[in-house]
């Protein structure tokens, strides 16, 4: 559990961190995440320039539901409340932005809910929330599962930690309940592909409803699990690969299967990494000062083929 730990420590690095090859809207939305969104929630020169970025990216690839989810939370903090007002309505209509799901994190959480904006939250709220439902019905189970199945890898998480903990267990114990946990963190993994076939895609919230706890989590999660991480990738990859080409997610998922895939083998799949894109921390845990060169690769044919497919350079 504690080497599990260490692995989803480095999950958002993976998300954020520049890799090696990347075609145009990755590298776009790379750059929003990294560097737009990372440095500064007070610079409005900052923002401004992450909200163009945004705009022009949907003049070629249609409204980013991800990228305005962040982008409203900044929107809201410099005051820029005609496009935060424009920008929730579409995602509330067209998207399903659910206020069963927010945080309470949110920037803009208690002016909606019971400050400035209340009244005409309130009011947008529940006309716009109306029309999702009657478009969009039978997705609320699934978002409502989705979510909660974040909630169990919580929960699960919390309980192992603590069974860790206890001093009366024996090392063969530990293996025994890390054992189990993995069974039962792939059981998210199964729902997912239970969904995933039945919209015959990786849902997103471009192509499917946001859910503000995202499926990304359960993916990671088991992809940082050695005995997960084969059959998890076989079950989704397939899925992810045909809402990435309808350009409705990103890389990131392959940047992380292929960071894991380093950390438990010893290579990586889609050549994605480079030698300086990994931590020292990484590097120390995984001896990466030994290779000579790059990062290696499982196949270098899969890998090229694979990067002319999807446009990465």
């Amino acid at each position: 559990m504690n080497k599990l730990k260490f692995c989803l420590s480095l999950i958002f690095f993976f998300v954020l961190t520049a890799v090696f090859s990347q075609n145009y809207r990755d590298t776009v939305i790379n750059d929003l995440l990294n560097v737009s969104f990372g440095l500064s929630r007070k610079d409005k020169d900052q923002y401004l320039a992450a909200k163009e970025k945004v705009l022009k990216l949907e003049e070629d690839y249609g409204y980013e539901v991800d990228l305005k989810m962040r982008l409203i939370d900044y929107s809201y903090l410099h005051k820029d409340l005609g496009f935060f007002k424009e920008q929730l309505e579409i995602l509330v209509k067209n998207h399903g932005f659910t206020i069963a799901y927010m945080t309470g994190g949110e920037s803009y959480s208690d002016a909606i809910m019971k400050g400035e904006l209340s009244q005409w939250f309130k009011e947008m709220y529940l006309k716009n929330h109306f029309i999702w439902l009657d478009n969009n019905f039978e997705k609320q189970i699934d978002q409502r599962k989705l979510h909660d199945n974040q909630i169990k890898i919580q929960t699960i998480q919390s309980v192992v930690s603590k069974l860790q903990e206890t001093e009366a267990l024996s090392v063969t114990d530990k293996k025994a309940v890390d054992s189990k946990c993995n069974e039962v963190l792939f059981s998210t993994i199964s729902f997912l592909h239970d969904l995933c076939r039945k919209y015959d895609q990786y849902p997103t919230g471009k192509n499917f409803a946001i859910v503000q706890t995202s499926t990304i989590s359960k993916l990671y999660i088991n992809l940082s699990i050695k005995e997960n991480i084969g059959r998890t990738w076989l079950l989704i990859e397939p899925y992810i690969k045909k809402s990435y080409l309808k350009h409705e997610t990103d890389y990131r998922e392959y940047v992380v299967f292929d960071a894991f895939s380093y950390i438990h083998f010893g290579y990586q799949k889609y050549g994605l990494l480079s030698k300086d894109s990994l931590p020292s921390s990484l590097r120390f845990k995984t001896h990466i000062e030994d290779i000579a060169g790059e990062v290696p690769v499982q196949n270098v044919f899969f890998s090229d083929s694979i990067k002319r497919e999807f446009g990465w350079k």
